[in-house]
């Protein structure tokens, strides 16, 4: 009897405790709903905040005389307006809705270093790029096989408009670790045509013809100085490359083609032929074949200049008869005629 007492006494002490411990949670809820409240009214405003800021500075820096060619500045100064205003916003925000802002970080910080790595480093990269200005809006540029204008340079992304009219949406981690080829950077650019013409050519007519077609194309610069290399002999031709110099904003594709097609004019107009592919075709493999050797006539040349040694014949002297004198006889040497 007195052990069924207790356990009805226990039982329903916990079930009191647990009323109670639910009507505490229920009043805690109403009473940080208004602080939670406040607290998103206050990140959405800050939200509103920002972006009317980031305008602001925008339009500000637009009036200061910032023109297209330093636009990247305009959009990193307010990048860094709108993202500094709303991260403020939402630390007060959550300060007011009694949130813990340690455990926040914390978690925040072990995103990052996990799922948010990726984020993170094209996020500092696209800031890198708009601060370095070695790439800015309007530039063409190539990384990998993909050729574009630059339209846009994003928080995470870079766009790129390509020759096709294509979006191309390019990582700037990948603009800011990768090769990047810019078009457009330096003012002026370099255009090549290759041209080869027959073996029978006179090269300096061709390389007259070939000048002015450089001066009568539109878009070609006199300054830096065009050039024409005699580059090979091929297989059917001698090749020429034909060099010249135009704005790096005017459209160089286009002028490149102006350029094929009137040095195709100017061949035709001075009698120039650009050859077609030759081949020598052998109608019968065992026809005899002579070639003349390097080393008979190197033995002909060396017969002609040495020089030739004649033998010299030695002339005994004729013996000349010696006549006695019969008034004074021979004396040995050495003794006195008497």
């Amino acid at each position: 009897m007195l052990k069924a007492y207790a356990a009805s006494t226990s039982a329903e002490e916990i079930a009191g405790g647990t009323v109670s411990q639910l009507e505490g949670l229920v009043d805690l809820i109403f009473e940080k709903i208004p602080l939670m409240i406040a607290g998103a009214i206050v990140v959405f405003l800050s939200y509103l905040v920002a972006k009317i800021a980031r305008n602001i500075v925008e339009n500000k820096m637009s009036e200061k005389g910032i023109g297209e060619e330093h636009k990247e500045l305009q959009i990193l100064a307010g990048r860094m307006t709108y993202s500094g205003i709303l991260v403020l916003g939402a630390t007060i925000g959550l300060k007011i809705a009694g949130i813990d802002l340690t455990t926040i970080i914390a978690a925040v910080a072990f995103g990052i270093g996990f799922a948010l790595k990726d984020l993170i480093m094209n996020f500092l990269a696209g800031i890198m790029i708009l601060l370095g200005g070695q790439i800015a809006l309007g530039d063409f540029i190539q990384i990998g096989d993909t050729i574009g204008k630059v339209v846009e340079i994003q928080s995470r992304v870079t766009i790129l408009k390509a020759l096709d009219g294509t979006k191309v949406i390019v990582p700037n981690a990948d603009l800011f670790t990768k090769q990047v080829v810019s078009f457009t950077s330096n003012p002026f650019r370099r255009i090549e045509v290759d041209v080869g013409v027959e073996y029978r050519s006179d090269l300096e007519n061709v390389v007259k013809v070939c000048m002015k077609a450089l001066k009568t194309t539109e878009g070609v610069l006199i300054e830096p100085q065009p050039a024409i290399l005699v580059s090979e002999f091929g297989g059917s031709s001698i090749d020429l490359k034909v060099r010249a110099w135009v704005n790096s904003r005017d459209g160089w594709v286009k002028i490149r083609s102006d350029l094929m097609k009137n040095i195709t004019t100017q061949f035709n107009n001075y009698g120039i032929t650009i050859p077609w592919p030759i081949r020598t075709v052998v109608e019968d493999k065992d026809q005899d074949y002579t070639e003349k050797k390097l080393e008979e006539e190197i033995v002909k040349e060396a017969a002609k200049t040495t020089p030739v040694v004649t033998a010299t014949m030695q002339v005994q002297p004729a013996a000349v008869p010696v006549q006695a004198n019969d008034e004074q006889p021979l004396k040995p040497l050495g003794e006195k005629h008497i």
